[in-house]
């Protein structure tokens, strides 16, 4: 464990505290920041404007997971009781993407959702007018599904897989249909997965930068933006700090939510 620990200290832990110590000195216009400790940089967090910014991250990071939960179970349901032969090939195409880079595959949606991409391009071709696409928090959104699905689909497919094919059996027999089955059997059974799935996939949608700035633009303004324009526009380096402290306590509060209701949820499964 000590080479894992050396590397944890000094990737992770040290750069970590460096960014709370910044997140508490004063900005200097000409020093970038001075070692005088204050909570300004904290206390210049509670107006609106940040308030909404960060509102809109957390709704747009919400809307994602439910989306992933939607598309992800009937994916992740297929690949786990596919033949060995269709899992893998599923599971390559479903991996693939992951190999090339969100800036690539977010100038692909350009292409598609832009105002002579694809789909205006048909429309038009069709004697139906353009409509606005791009810069929406509807584009950040298909944009974020797409390059977050795969996080979703992997924890539930590795749950589903652990359920026995037979209680599905016994409920088919008992008269219940497709959705008592997978509400009554395979939801409670894969719960761990749908909870890892949902934290990976909430994480990472309220810290993404690429895709809220190529998809959004200037009018959807997120937390990682507004982290991007603190740090190399304005050099207001312990606002960022602290704007990027209260995004890490955001996210390892979720995780140690999610960790609780999957300790809960196996305690409970022992019990029965």
């Amino acid at each position: 464990m000590l080479p894992l620990a050396l590397y944890l200290a000094v990737f992770l832990v040290v750069p970590f505290v460096n960014i709370i110590v910044l997140s508490f000195y004063t900005y200097s216009p000409t020093r970038i920041w001075t070692p005088e400790l204050t909570n300004a940089n904290y206390l210049a967090l509670a107006d609106g404007t940040f308030l909404t910014v960060l509102l809109r991250t957390l709704r747009l990071g919400l809307i994602c997971t439910a989306i992933c939960v939607f598309f992800g179970y009937p994916l992740a349901y297929f690949l786990a009781r596919a033949e060995r032969r269709v899992a893998m090939i599923g599971l390559f195409l479903l991996v693939t993407p992951l190999m090339v880079s969100a800036v690539i595959r977010t100038f692909g949606w350009l292409v598609i959702l832009g105002r002579h991409g694809l789909i205006n391009s048909t429309l038009e071709a069709i004697g139906l007018d353009r409509l606005p696409l791009l810069y929406s928090e509807t584009a950040v959104v298909v944009g974020l599904v797409n390059v977050f699905l795969p996080f979703m689909v992997l924890p539930l497919m590795a749950s589903i897989e652990r359920i026995n094919p037979a209680l599905e059996e016994a409920a088919r027999n008992l008269g219940a249909g497709w959705f008592d089955t997978f509400r009554l059997v395979i939801l409670p059974l894969s719960r761990p997965g749908l909870i890892s799935g949902c934290l990976l996939v909430y994480s990472a949608a309220i810290s993404a930068f690429v895709i809220p700035v190529l998809m959004g633009g200037a009018r959807v303004r997120v937390v990682g933006r507004l982290i991007y324009d603190q740090l190399l526009i304005s050099y207001q380096w312990p606002n960022a700090s602290a704007i990027a402290i209260l995004l890490v306590i955001a996210t390892t509060s979720l995780s140690f939510i999610a960790l609780a209701i999957t300790r809960r949820s196996a305690r409970q499964e022992q019990g029965t």
